[in-house]
């Protein structure tokens, strides 16, 4: 299994000694030994096993495919599935997706959006699967915070400029009637926004799971002020649902291998619906397959993360609902256009 370590230092230090590894359990799986689709209505491309090659982001677009990922490793699955972690880095997984390093690969729902837009791209993408809905919390120590209005004339420090983060916030802003009265203040690591919380008396910070679990080890009196899945559900009347990540496939490898992915939805859907069930054995696999710093922080995080694995028609419409409102707020945050029907992958229905 290939992997890729991004340094954590900054917090692993400090948490690694207070706090104990989670032993692991077997999961119990037939190895798939034949063609999972004979005498079913054969899928696109070669039914033959294959390759494929899956480029994760670290954190909650990973923390709930340790079950799937451990499947592999013992190679109880049909096609041979490799995992990379790569970091968190979104537009680092983007490029290796369009050198087709990977097959496979979780971003931010909207940059699945541009990546569909961008003409210039050698691969051609659709999306799969959505992998996380809300995860985002604003985080502080002043006790005057509870809402969005409190955050008038306030410094919100944040992650994620250009995803999800700094639109989903946006539009709530925008809702409320505060896009000028709050500042957002970006920067390129949670961990440096972790600083400016510990530096700062009263600081404000929007940030997701799992780096709230972690902030509020590290920042005295630090509490959750407002949640904004729960502040978007409020302000959102049609329904659209705040989606985060998303899993996305190269056009060229689905068609060749629509199998593969077949196989490979139906295991990240066992995968999450396990990991939600088991929380010691899903935070013992953030460690074992570095996808988090520790399972005692990763247990819980884990349910605080949205975590899913939707597909087909509802996957569209949530995911295009999302997108509506994201392009109404800011065409380019999408790409320019919103996506067509061919954005979206429907599995095949098989008996």
């Amino acid at each position: 299994m290939k992997r890729r370590f991004l340094a954590l230092a900054l917090v692993a230090s400090m948490l690694m000694a207070a706090l104990s590894a989670c032993g692991t359990a077997e999961t119990e799986r037939d190895v798939v030994t034949g063609d999972p689709y004979a005498g079913s209505e054969r899928p696109m491309g070669s039914a033959e096993a294959t390759d494929v090659n899956v480029g994760l982001i670290m954190g909650p677009p990973s923390m709930g495919l340790g079950w799937m990922i451990n499947e592999a490793k013992e190679g109880r699955t049909y096609n041979d599935l490799s995992f990379e972690l790569a970091g968190v880095d979104y537009s680092a997984v983007a490029a290796s997706l369009d050198q087709a390093d990977y097959d496979i690969a979780t971003v931010p729902s909207n940059v699945a959006a541009i990546l569909y837009n961008n003409q210039d791209l050698k691969e051609e993408c659709k999306v799969i699967a959505i992998g996380n809905l809300g995860l985002l919390y604003i985080l502080t120590t002043d006790p005057n915070i509870h809402a969005l209005d409190d955050l008038k004339g306030k410094t919100v420090y944040a992650i994620g400029e250009g995803g999800p983060p700094e639109y989903t916030f946006a539009f709530l802003l925008e809702q409320a009637g505060l896009t000028k009265d709050v500042n957002f203040s970006f920067r390129p690591t949670p961990f440096e926004v972790l600083n400016l919380l510990q530096e700062e008396p009263g600081a404000v910070a929007l940030l997701p799971q799992p780096f709230v679990e972690v902030a509020k080890l590290l920042v005295a009196d630090l509490r959750v002020a407002i949640d904004v899945t729960e502040a978007w559900e409020a302000n959102v009347d049609n329904g659209a649902q705040s989606v985060t990540t998303v899993t996305v496939v190269r056009k060229a490898f689905l068609e060749e291998h629509e199998q593969a992915i077949m196989e490979f939805l139906d295991l990240a859907k066992q995968s999450t619906d396990y990991c939600l069930t088991h929380l010691d054995e899903a935070a013992a696999w953030t460690e074992e397959f570095e996808t988090f710093l520790n399972p005692a922080i990763a247990a819980e995080a884990i349910p605080a993360c949205n975590i899913c694995t939707v597909t087909g028609a509802e996957m569209k419409t949530i995911l295009q609902g999302f997108l509506q409102i994201i392009y109404d707020l800011a065409p380019e945050a999408v790409g320019g256009a919103m996506p067509g029907d061919d954005f979206y992958y429907i599995p095949p229905v098989t008996e």
